[in-house]
């Protein structure tokens, strides 16, 4: 019984796990979008993806609500070691909720890190700040394509976009994690007065 109560425990715990901690990227196109931010632009910027391709350099995009209570940063470097992508690939990761984004660059990519800070600062940033959520995969793609060419990083200007894609409405993903939160103590406090139990019960044995 108390081998069963345990099992139940881990599986328990293996739901509470975030449900975007760091992902298998999706292979088509180099775009996962796990929470439809593109809307309806996917095409667009799978083109942006590709060019980069032309570059010497291959650009993955992420999508995700949140980044697991990590940093972007550690998130997407766990996710690119994950998916062990090249010392070409770069990987972009946006978590839309949290309005957050990182770079993960290999150190022989050939890309300087005033580079890729020169694309997160004049690119990438003010569109994640607007919501345009693909204009951060365009833009970030022709960064990229620009600097390896040694020209300025273009900025046109970011359009305005939803500020949570693929949010139900009103929904924060706290209702969710809290029940399974509580009933996980329950399966640990039934593993404690089952283990309690079975030393009681010998004592009680021998005291007859």
């Amino acid at each position: 019984m108390l081998l069963r109560c345990l099992t139940a425990l881990a599986g328990v715990t293996a739901l509470l796990l975030p449900a975007e901690y760091p992902i298998e990227l999706d292979g088509a196109g180099g775009v996962t979008d796990r929470v439809r931010a593109l809307d309806g632009r996917e095409e667009e910027v799978r083109s942006a993806v590709a060019d980069v391709a032309g570059e010497g350099l291959r650009l993955y995009v992420a999508y995700v609500r949140d980044f697991a209570g990590l940093t972007a940063q550690t998130w997407t470097d766990a996710t690119a070691e994950r998916n062990q992508l090249p010392a070409e690939a770069v990987l972009l990761a946006v978590g839309t909720a949290e309005g957050a984004f990182a770079f993960s660059v290999d150190a022989s990519s050939g890309l300087t890190p005033e580079q890729i800070d020169e694309i997160r600062r004049t690119a990438v940033g003010p569109a994640v700040e607007r919501h345009d959520w693909a204009g951060a995969a365009i833009r970030a793609a022709r960064g990229l394509a620009a600097v390896r060419e040694g020209a300025p990083v273009p900025t046109p200007a970011p359009s305005t976009g939803p500020a949570n894609p693929g949010a139900a409405p009103g929904s924060g993903g706290t209702p969710v994690v809290l029940p399974i939160a509580v009933f996980a103590a329950g399966v640990l406090v039934l593993c404690y007065l089952v283990a309690r139990g079975a030393r009681g019960g010998g004592r009680g044995r021998r005291r007859k």
